[in-house]
């Protein structure tokens, strides 16, 4: 049996996973309860309604395309649900989500349309994954990104870029499908298109003829095939090693990935109940996968910020993620974004650094000091205080210990927030 973190590591351990890290607001609450009721407590956000979109942010007439949106609000708005969230679990399934089906908004210039892929998310992330990926094959956002409206009968081959994705990124794997699998579904999806910001589903343009699909032969349409890619053995394999590796430690072994491929099938596919037998397991709970993943930039700013106090994530902090290659809505491509070590290059970690700074001058400023009142490094050195236990339950190391000793009061809420220890989770 694997050594097991127990009591507040335990619980902070699962809320940096689970979600963006422990809140400066809610640590004390969570700090109380034992591991089981802390799963309990943060599966329980999936269950919670999608917060309403602020009023009048945009018209309910669907025939307006979503110019009326301010830049960088819809990244804004999803920065601070993650850190006013308890937990954030249900936020950061999202963004797992939104890395996984990845979408560059830049293509369709269409605020309203990355905004609906998000609740989309939001709203079927966390159920049945054969529900979710139907969803996603009819969002706008992907019938654009991946070319849809170019996929029809009639027209020369089908466009088979969705179809490709699909099965090496969305569903399978790489080598789990042959090229005439992405021909015949290519063919399965045409008429799969969008009018403005609606799916509509072209019947003129569709294949009706036979198709034969990993085996299988008949008058397909996109819902068959996913019903098809989603039964398939290494469909279960592939999404639990993507859940292992984005929320529990970054090099799964084979019988990891599928004991949990077993749970996912014998789930009938739900993502919640998935979650919840890896929450739960020892492997996730393990002392040797404690601070085992880099955090993204994305959820380094919001977790700092959560850690803190502060209400949203400062708009030059946001700028530092930018900086380090993570847009929300805007991943680099279908791939989604780098994971790992891949966020701690000398120029990225630059800017964590600067974040760090930033969010202690924020957090002076949330206390109304300025560097000239003779509350400003006591006051500080406090916040610093409450910082490491909610950071790290108060498991400092001993070199970030003496760089504490030995560093000015009003500079140790940035020696927390750029030490080693804050980069991962």
């Amino acid at each position: 049996m694997p050594s097991l973190l127990e009591g507040k590591a335990a619980v902070g351990h699962l809320l940096r996973r689970a979600g963006f890290g422990p809140s400066a607001s809610t640590w004390s609450s969570w700090a109380q309860l034992d591991y089981d009721s802390a799963v309990d407590r943060a599966l329980s956000e999936l269950d919670e309604p999608l917060p309403p979109d602020p009023e009048g942010w945009i018209s309910e007439d669907p025939t307006v395309d979503g110019k009326v949106w301010v830049p960088g609000a819809i990244q804004q708005l999803w920065r601070q649900r993650m850190v006013q969230a308890p937990c954030g679990l249900a936020e950061k399934l999202a963004f797992f989500w939104h890395g996984h089906f990845a979408t560059d908004a830049r293509k369709h210039a269409n605020f309203r349309i990355a905004w609906d892929q998000y609740k989309l998310f939001r709203t079927k992330g966390a159920g049945s994954f054969r529900d979710l990926v139907l969803g996603v094959s009819r969002d706008v956002a992907m019938v654009r990104f991946l070319d849809g409206n170019a996929n029809r009968a009639g027209h020369g081959n089908a466009n088979e870029n969705y179809a490709r994705e699909l099965q090496e990124l969305f569903t399978l794997g790489i080598g789990n499908y042959t090229e005439k699998d992405i021909r015949e579904i290519g063919r399965a999806f045409t008429g799969w298109g969008s009018r403005g910001p609606r799916f509509v589903f072209k019947k003129h343009f569709h294949d009706e003829g036979q198709k034969t699909v990993h085996g299988k032969t008949g008058n397909f349409g996109g819902e068959d095939v996913v019903d098809i890619l989603v039964d398939l053995p290494a469909c279960s394999r592939f999404i639990a090693g993507k859940l292992l590796r984005f929320f529990s430690h970054p090099e799964p072994s084979e019988a990891e990935i599928e004991d949990l491929a077993k749970v996912f099938r014998a789930n009938k596919l739900d993502i919640k109940s998935t979650l919840a037998s890896m929450f739960r397991s020892e492997t996730f709970r393990a002392r040797a996968h404690h601070r085992a993943l880099v955090t993204s930039p994305i959820e380094f700013v919001v977790g700092a910020t959560r850690a803190v106090g502060l209400p949203d994530v400062p708009s030059n902090v946001a700028s530092t993620s930018v900086r380090m290659g993570q847009i929300l809505f805007n991943p680099p491509s279908v791939k989604g974004w780098t994971s790992g070590k891949g966020w701690l290059g000398s120029a990225a970690i630059v800017e964590r650094l600067r974040a760090a700074q930033l969010i202690r001058s924020a957090v002076a400023d949330g206390l109304g000091l300025s560097p000239k009142s003779e509350r400003y490094k006591p006051a500080l050195a406090e916040a610093a205080d409450r910082l490491l236990e909610v950071a790290l339950q108060g498991q400092v190391p001993g070199d970030l210990a003496a760089a504490l000793q030995s560093a000015k009061e009003h500079d140790r809420i940035a020696i927390i927030l750029g030490s080693p220890e804050f980069q991962l989770a």
